[in-house]
């Protein structure tokens, strides 16, 4: 075993370590993303990703602009669902289209 590798242990181990609640962070997002997907309902579900929460926020990542456009319609229900589940009064969402990559076309020419 290599010494850096003794030190990622401990940075692992070690409660309250920068990789500790960057861990907690993604297993949160993990959760709320679950959350938000099962609200949702496909096909809205699957064109959506769970970003990043900071204070207060919700950071929201949908693949088309008809999803924005779907969820910014239901986007009060949506702050009530997750001011209930995560028990945050002063929570907002913030939605941004962000499409998915595609590879690219093939041209017949």
């Amino acid at each position: 075993m290599h010494a850096d590798d003794d030190r990622l242990g401990a940075h692992l181990a070690l409660p309250g370590s920068p990789v500790q609640r960057l861990l907690q962070q993604a297993d949160r997002l993990t959760i709320i993303q679950t959350m938000i997907r099962d609200w949702a309902h496909e096909p809205l579900a699957s064109a959506l990703s769970v970003a990043n929460e900071r204070e207060d926020m919700v950071v929201i990542h949908v693949a088309s602009a008809a999803a924005h456009t779907q969820l910014r319609y239901r986007s009060q229900e949506l702050i009530q669902f997750l001011r209930q589940k995560l028990a945050s009064p002063a929570l907002r969402v913030d939605i941004r289209v962000r499409p998915t990559s595609q590879p690219p076309r093939k041209t017949d020419g």
